[in-house]
């Protein structure tokens, strides 16, 4: 990156100050990485299986955060792509990825193509998607396929309510039980052998006992349909794991409680433990959630109505983009403490009323220049937040006491090169 040499800071801690150094050479609101917060996440993640059965692979969730610094350091720790759209598999091709493993519900038979040609493992999701591999297998009949299926599983609690995502009774992904082997049955007439079988279900929990109901689920598939060539056993993602500092995480399941959950049940079948697949997880926002914090500045406080609102020159959309209603664990930075408390809402740059960073906290009274810091951002904001009204915040990355700039902020030529003018 041509502007990555410009910010050359070394610091001790982060304060105050080392805060308005960056502000002055790059300007507010700004992201900080931490790379070895990453590393960590994952190979700690992955060693809570290992420990018990070494034949372990993460596939980087992209969708998460496709940041290309934070991707390279996956493909440096072993980690496979996991991608879910064309414009992610083209990502990872670019960036040099040699393991893909490609998901998501639309594979046209370009980017099925593409796949094929990258030697990506393609889980299939829908009928649609078997019509057209069987297909280009039919009129490529040397052309060599690594073919997987993805399961829809129906996820409950002890108590039989469903636990899926958004509350519904079924998801809408994988194929379902009715066509199962009807499906499987297809490709292995045409010669392409399974490779893969993808579990993934999003629940609204993340709670241990839905992998074990995933786990339950594949393993009977694995027996009732004879998948003998399975190579990778992907249990998916939606897991809970690093959090940042502030965070409750009461009852909240670790990495080892999730592999002991999966391997208990693994370890124990006559068919795993012949066949010997590679386990898949698919980390996300489980290793890199405390990996990002956000900086934004105050430029004054009004209020209205007898509330009080700070006014910072972020946004609410590039801490929590989804706008839920949850408070983000924070701290503020001052160059003159103010030791009077007041009760206020933290507000953002944008036209939007809705653009509220903080609803209802304690803070000091900050003044104009003061900073506040947001953290657990690195999930689902930096690959989801638009270009909308405001240019894209830079992000620097930070290891031991360097700071490097990998990611410029946005300017008028980004936002106008994809238009005709």
């Amino acid at each position: 990156m041509k502007d990555a040499q410009q910010l050359k800071i070394l610091m001790v801690q982060i304060d105050f100050e080392s805060i308005k150094t960056i502000d002055d050479k790059i300007g507010s609101p700004f992201y900080l990485m931490f790379p070895n917060k990453y590393r960590h996440n994952l190979n700690s993640f992955l060693n809570a299986f290992r420990r018990r059965y070494p034949k372990v692979i993460a596939g980087y969730s992209f969708k998460t955060n496709y940041l290309p610094e934070l991707c390279r350091i996956a493909k440096v720790e072993g980690a496979f792509a996991e991608v879910v759209s064309e414009m992610e598999l083209e990502l990872a091709i670019r960036l040099g990825f040699q393991n893909i493993i490609f998901n998501g519900p639309i594979k046209k038979k370009d980017s099925l193509l593409k796949a094929i040609k990258c030697h990506a493992v393609i889980n299939l999701d829908s009928e649609y998607e078997i019509d057209t591999l069987c297909s280009i297998k039919l009129e490529n009949p040397e052309l060599p396929i690594r073919a997987g299926i993805r399961v829809n599983v129906q996820l409950c609690d002890e108590q039989g309510h469903s636990t899926i995502q958004c509350g519904l009774r079924h998801g809408r992904f994988g194929f379902p039980s009715s066509i199962l082997g009807k499906s499987i049955q297809r490709l292995k007439s045409v010669g392409i052998s399974i490779c893969s079988l993808h579990g993934h279900t999003s629940s609204s929990d993340r709670a241990v006992l839905n992998y074990k109901v995933i786990t339950n689920y594949m393993i009977s598939v694995c027996e009732k349909f004879q998948l003998d060539d399975l190579e990778y056993f992907d249990i998916g993602g939606g897991f809970f794991g690093a959090a940042p500092e502030g965070l409750d995480l009461t009852n909240r399941p670790s990495y080892q409680d999730y592999a002991n959950v999966v391997l208990d049940r693994v370890l124990k079948s006559d068919w795993f433990m012949a066949h010997r697949p590679n386990i898949v997880i698919e980390p996300g926002s489980s290793v890199v959630s405390n990996v990002f914090e956000y900086y934004t500045k105050v430029y004054q406080i009004k209020k209205i109505g007898g509330k009080n609102y700070v006014v910072v020159d972020g946004s609410v959309f590039d801490v929590k983009p989804t706008l839920h209603n949850g408070n983000l664990p924070h701290s503020f930075f001052s160059d003159n403490y103010n030791e009077e408390v007041i009760e206020c809402d933290v507000v953002g740059s944008t036209c939007m009323e809705k653009d509220v960073l903080l609803h209802d906290v304690l803070l000091p009274r900050l003044s104009a220049g003061d900073y506040l810091q947001f953290r657990g951002v690195g999930a689902y904001t930096i690959s989801l937040t638009p270009s909308f009204i405001n240019f894209l915040a830079p992000i620097v990355s930070v290891v031991d006491s360097s700071f490097k700039l990998v990611r410029r902020r946005q300017n008028i030529e980004d936002i106008l090169s994809i238009y005709s003018l």
